[in-house]
Order: structure tokens, then C-alpha cells, then sequence
């Protein structure tokens, strides 16, 4: 009896045995399937953003082999296309990126214009987001290095003849239109709340001064949202070269016995000076204010269409722009850069005045009731 217990005991045990082992072969078995199926997972990934990649390269030898059609898929025209080419190749570690200098302008001019997300872009070309961020931050120091046209007047002739396009056009004579624009973002690490701004979401400010066929001739940029236009202003370089005066051309005689200076149009959020004309407030206006405001408006009007444009043809300028803040900057810099070499510029003659060497107005209340008073006669 003791016996056969014993044989049926180490017969369970050898059968346990030989299923343990049938069992680990098997699991071994499945192991080793679910590794080649990763691989070859893996591989036809690898495969699949090769293909992603060589398209990429085949689409844009063809738009550069087709006339026309880098304006069509880019929305840029040629010719500024290949300045930025040539920006790019100007760097001296361009060579180092598996993209030519044109494939990078496309990568940048697409994430630009259309506003699609880094991701978005990195899955049509068949590279990593990192990849592209780095295209993209690349492009835009080439543009804001070698292109930079963003150049306030440093004469008084090139105040006038900036002057002078508002008066072809029609508009009040000025200097130049200022405004602000919120450039929505990610909040920097550890900021809190110091680029959350009025309208409830994170930015920096970008501020501008614009001339009569909307063209940026001076750009304040890259300020923690929740600070005010104004604020920016106070501490701005334009506003040092309005106070100096020493570049700004001689007042000049509206009428015989009416003069006025040189000085630019803002909303109501800035400080009334001889500099700088706003319009009067917005209650208890009698007809002549009204007229003055719409007259205002309409001139001032222009940095608002500037900036319009800029987002209309950049749509990125709609989107939240996911890239780190520094090359957030750089990147609407570029932009507006970009933007100034499709804009046209004044260059006909300037209309004779009759210049004064001294200012009329004490302050820019005086200034400005004078104004409208001219204005309305």
C-alpha cells in the first residue's frame, strides 16, 4: 500500500514537472512571438516615417521645380522665400541639420501659416517634435540676424516722408500709429501669474508702431503679459526718441498762425503729450470732439489692420505657440520681419511745408483742441 501511494505521488509530481515546462516553453513561445511582433512593429514604424520623410523631400523639390507653386503652398512669394534661404545658409552650423536651408524654410512657412501644432507637423514630415521646434527656432534667428527691417526713422526727412504717406492716403498727418497685441503662449516654468493678461489667458505683449501702408517701424516685444501698453511704453526706446526730439523733423505751420509738431496716434490708454495724440473720452462729447475721435480713428486705425494682417497671414498668431518663450519671441519677430518685405513703402515726393523753429503748445491738451479745432474748420 505504502508503496503504490508513494509511485502515484511521484507520478503527480512528474507530470506537474512536464506541465510546468510545456507551460514555460509555451509562455517563452508567446514571449518571443510578442518580440518580433514589437520589431517588426517597430521596423515598419521606422519604415513608415522614411516614407513620410522621402515624400517630404519629393514634395518640396517639386514646388521649387514648378513656377509659382512656392507662393501657392507657402503663401510667401519667391522672392522672399530666397532671401530667407539664404539666411538660413548664411549660418554657420546650417550644415549640421539633415534638412537643406529651402526644407527648413518650408517646415518653418508651414507651421507659420497654416497654424498647425508642432506635433501635427513633426507626423507629416517624419521627424520628432524636437526636430521640428529646432527647424523652427533656427529659421527664425536666421530671419531676425541677417533680414531685420524693423528700423524706426533716424532723420528728420524719414519722419517726413513717414508723415507724408498718411497725407497722400488722405489721413491726418502723423508720425505713426501705436497699439499693442497679446501674443497668446504657454506659461513659462515658475512664472505664476506674471503673463496672465486682462483677457484671461498667457502672453506677452507686443508693441508697435506703424506707418501708413502698414508697415512695423518700431516693435517693442516680448513683455510679460500682464503688464499695460502704457507701461511698455513709459520704458520704451520710441518714447525716449519722442521726448529728445533730436532726430524728429522742426514743427510745421498748418496755418499761418497754427503750428504743430511732429507726433504720433494711440488709443486712450496712453498719456495725452505734444508727442503723442489719443482721443478725447468717451462720455458727454460735443460734435466737434466726435469729429476729431473719428478722424483719429480712422488714421490710428492702420496699426489695428497691420496687426490684422499679420495674424491673417501668419495664423500661428491665432493659435497658442506651444514652443519655449525665448524662441516664442523670435519667432513673432521673424514674422513681422517677414511681414514688412510684403508691405509696400512710400517713396514718392514729400508736399512742401512751411517749417518753424519753435513749439506753439504747451502741453498736449492745448495741442489737441487746437487740432480739433482745425480739424473741424
Amino acid at each position: 500500500m505504502d508503496s503504490s501511494g508513494d509511485e502515484s505521488d511521484e507520478d503527480v509530481r512528474c507530470i506537474q514537472d512536464v506541465v510546468g515546462v510545456v507551460v514555460a516553453l509555451y509562455s517563452k513561445k508567446k514571449e518571443l512571438e510578442t518580440l518580433k511582433e514589437e520589431q517588426e512593429i517597430e521596423n515598419l514604424e521606422k519604415n513608415f516615417h522614411y516614407l513620410k520623410f522621402n515624400h517630404f523631400r519629393n514634395h518640396c523639390a517639386l514646388i521649387q521645380s514648378i513656377p509659382g507653386a512656392v507662393e501657392k503652398e507657402l503663401f510667401v512669394p519667391l522672392e522672399v522665400v530666397q532671401k530667407v534661404e539664404q539666411a538660413v545658409d548664411s549660418e554657420t552650423n546650417a550644415g549640421n541639420m539633415k534638412f537643406s536651408s529651402f526644407e527648413q524654410c518650408v517646415i518653418f512657412l508651414q507651421y507659420s501659416t497654416t497654424g498647425e501644432s508642432v506635433g501635427c507637423i513633426s507626423r507629416r514630415v517624419g521627424v520628432a517634435k524636437s526636430t521640428v521646434s529646432s527647424v523652427i527656432k533656427r529659421v527664425s534667428q536666421a530671419i531676425v540676424k541677417h533680414l531685420n527691417n524693423i528700423e524706426i526713422p533716424s532723420t528728420p526727412h524719414e519722419w517726413r516722408v513717414v508723415e507724408e504717406g498718411f497725407v497722400q492716403k488722405g489721413l491726418m498727418r502723423c508720425a505713426g500709429t501705436l497699439d499693442g497685441k497679446h501674443i497668446r503662449i504657454k506659461a513659462p516654468p515658475n512664472s505664476g501669474s506674471v503673463y496672465y493678461n486682462y483677457k484671461h489667458f498667457f502672453s506677452f505683449s507686443m508693441l508697435g508702431l506703424v506707418d501708413a501702408n502698414r508697415k512695423v517701424l518700431f516693435l517693442d516685444i516680448g513683455t510679460p503679459g500682464s503688464l499695460s501698453d502704457s507701461s511698455i511704453f513709459n520704458r520704451s526706446e520710441l518714447k525716449r526718441i519722442l521726448e529728445e526730439k533730436s532726430t524728429l523733423p522742426p514743427p510745421i505751420h498748418y496755418t499761418e498762425n497754427l503750428v504743430f509738431p511732429s507726433f504720433i496716434l494711440a488709443d486712450g490708454i496712453f498719456a495725452l503729450t505734444t508727442y503723442l495724440m489719443k482721443p478725447f473720452g468717451r462720455s458727454n462729447l460735443t460734435r466737434e470732439q466726435l469729429h476729431f475721435n473719428r478722424k483719429l480713428s480712422n488714421t490710428r486705425v492702420r496699426v489695428e489692420h497691420c496687426f490684422g494682417i499679420i495674424a491673417s497671414r501668419f495664423r500661428i498668431m491665432h493659435s497658442c505657440i506651444e514652443l519655449m518663450y525665448a524662441d516664442a519671441v523670435e519667432l513673432v519677430t521673424a514674422l513681422v520681419i517677414l511681414h514688412n518685405y510684403l508691405m509696400p513703402s512710400y517713396d514718392g515726393p514729400l508736399t512742401p511745408v512751411v517749417e518753424s523753429a519753435a513749439e506753439q503748445f504747451r502741453n498736449g491738451k492745448e495741442q489737441r483742441e487746437a487740432l480739433m479745432n482745425f480739424l473741424c474748420n
